[in-house]
């Protein structure tokens, strides 16, 4: 098993340190982000199954007006 503290002095210094260059750095952060996004939809989806599939508890669309599809009137 691999110590997290450093063996040496020199294995701390600032300058053996090992920095991320930028592409990897956003690449992680996106591909963290996906992750959560994917849990986040299965986490829901296990929801939706445990209550029955129900989403009726969701606020419903409003249904739009019968005023909106009459025919124009003649003037």
């Amino acid at each position: 098993m691999k110590s997290f503290l450093p063996q040496s002095p020199e294995a701390g210094a600032p300058s053996k340190t090992r920095r991320l260059k930028p592409a990897t750095l956003v690449r992680r952060c996106v591909g963290s982000l996906i992750v959560l996004a994917g849990l986040a939809i299965v986490t829901g989806d296990l929801l939706a199954m445990l209550n029955g599939g129900d989403i009726a508890t969701l606020p419903a669309a409003t249904t739009p007006s019968p005023a909106l599809y009459q025919a124009p009137t003649a003037r």
